[in-house]
């Protein structure tokens, strides 16, 4: 068996595995149940879909195929507020400074 493809959770790694079996190649997950142990493990890596060696490529042409259709992430109002945070604490660290610098003098 060979590991085409590493899942963030059990739930993403069979829905891989039937839309694999929609196509014709079998597969299994592992590691599924190695989730309940992450204080003492990697957090990622853990849950794997994997499928005879010899669907492998057939198997990642299906995988590449799903993730080439699937809509961009969409991005948060906090993350688009992102670098105004960041200019608003260098503008307050240049001034505490520059106030800083002017005591001193």
């Amino acid at each position: 068996m060979k590991v085409v493809y590493e899942a963030a959770n059990g739930i993403e790694a069979h829905m891989i595995v039937h839309m694999l079996q929609q196509a014709g190649i079998f597969g299994r997950v592992e590691g599924e149940y190695l989730q309940g142990a992450m204080g003492e493990l990697p957090a990622t890596g853990n849950v794997r879909v994997c499928v005879n060696a010899d669907a492998a490529d057939a198997a990642r042409r299906v995988i590449a195929d799903w993730e080439a259709a699937q809509p961009p992430a969409e991005v948060s109002p906090a993350q688009q507020a992102g670098p105004h945070k960041l200019s608003y604490f260098l503008a307050g660290l240049v001034s505490g400074l520059l106030l800083a610098w002017l005591l001193a003098v």
